[in-house]
């Protein structure tokens, strides 16, 4: 592979233009490992919620969390998992969003939270989509779960495979709804980081924050209007999404997000005992999180790294970055940001366009906070040298995952 050739930048002079770079736009995998985290320990006494969370939407790194791997009822939040998987079939082609949904008596029936649907009435699948988010209607739920899913414990079995699927290991439904089948006896568990990793899937793979970032919008041609239960929305700064949850046992519950500038964070809070609760530490969490961390960008995908390779050809290339080069971090690092460039001088072999060169090393503090594949931006070799070359390109960037642990945290700004 011949000698490695170390470039070392120092983020200083340059942190202005980095702090207007775009975010990070590809799906994120699942990174909710529980090895991965590290839970704040706080001295809550009375506490104004059971459990919760803060992170970045992009890398998943969590920046805050108390008692996040908590067994807790999601009650109505298991409409994000529903919505998500009517999401897939929709991509899979299987059904659109201007299909028509006959409302079966068992959707007419449902209980708790409602839009009154009669029995035999036909409504577009999106629109029943938007008011089982943005109203968290319950039978527009079941309509929408019997329509995807062609029963309601068909879709349930394709919400607890899409669960396996993300790595949600602490995440098991029987309902579409969250509502349970008596007072008092949620039959559906999750965790604070379940939830969060939820929204994540929602924020990139879907374009469900259209309608859960509206704070009130018209149902079927403006029959109705559709109110949203996140009051945060419209009263936030950022908050476009995403779901609230209540069943007696469970208390109040939201997952929300906001973006401002660069940076996206998701909130999770679980067993908060009133709704002005929810949405009051909610916003405390988020406010904490934009207040204390900033993103960087430094590379985007594809771009060209200030690095030359050459090929045992001859050829000289300049790699690129296999993904966006992006940290979420303290405000007070952001002057120790290092970018390393871990990549040969030169290369013995044909290259394929796309096979993985090095890596781009972000570092500060001395930890290692990220890191990217860099890729050849072209194929290098005659056809017969390429014949049985392999190509792997890094679809995600490694991140140094934690909970950001300081005497700065949530807990000291009223989370008591």
């Amino acid at each position: 592979m011949g000698r490695r050739m170390w470039l070392t930048l120092i983020a200083g002079g340059v942190l202005l233009t980095l702090l207007c770079a775009a975010p990070a736009r590809a799906a994120r995998g699942h990174m909710n490992r529980r090895h991965h985290h590290r839970a704040v320990v706080v001295n809550t006494g009375g506490a104004a919620l059971r459990g919760g969370l803060v992170e970045d939407a992009d890398t998943g790194k969590v920046l805050y969390a108390y008692n996040a791997d908590m067994p807790w009822p999601p009650a109505s939040m298991a409409k994000m998992m529903m919505l998500l998987v009517a999401e897939d079939q929709i991509r899979a082609g299987r059904v659109h969003l201007n299909d028509p949904v006959v409302i079966s008596a068992n959707a007419a029936h449902t209980g708790g939270t409602r839009l009154g649907l009669r029995t035999g009435q036909v409504y577009p699948l999106g629109e029943l989509m938007k008011a089982a988010l943005v109203r968290s209607a319950n039978d527009a739920a079941v309509a929408v779960a019997e329509k995807v899913g062609g029963s309601v414990p068909g879709c349930v079995a394709l919400m607890n495979q899409k669960a396996h699927s993300l790595d949600l290991r602490a995440t098991h439904y029987n309902t579409v709804d969250g509502l349970p089948p008596t007072a008092g006896h949620d039959v559906d568990v999750t965790d604070a980081y379940d939830l969060a990793a939820i929204g994540r899937a929602i924020i990139h793979n879907t374009d469900l924050l259209r309608w859960s970032s509206q704070e009130s919008c018209p149902f079927d041609n403006g029959e109705r209007m559709l109110h949203n239960t996140n009051h945060l929305i419209g009263h936030f700064d950022g908050c476009d999404g995403i779901k609230t949850g209540f069943t007696y046992h469970a208390g109040f519950n939201l997952t929300a997000t906001a973006k401002r500038g660069d940076l996206r964070l998701i909130a999770v809070v679980l067993g908060a005992p009133s709704n002005p609760g929810r949405f009051r530490q909610a916003a405390r969490l988020l406010d904490w999180g934009f207040d204390n961390f900033t993103a960087l960008t430094l590379a985007r995908r594809g771009e060209v790294l200030p690095v030359r390779v050459q090929v045992a050809s001859g050829t000289m290339i300049q790699p690129v970055a296999a993904q966006d080069v992006k940290v979420v971090l303290p405000k007070r690092d952001v002057s120790e940001v290092k970018i390393e460039y871990d990549i040969p001088s030169a290369f013995n072999g044909p290259l394929l366009v796309g096979s993985p060169i090095g890596l781009v090393n972000v570092r500060a503090g001395g930890q290692v906070l990220t890191r990217v594949a860099a890729i050849s931006p072209v194929s290098v070799g005659t056809p017969n040298q390429l014949i049985g070359t392999s190509s792997v390109v890094h679809e995600e960037p490694s991140a140094v995952q934690g909970v950001a642990a300081d005497a700065n945290n949530p807990a000291d700004e009223g989370l008591r």
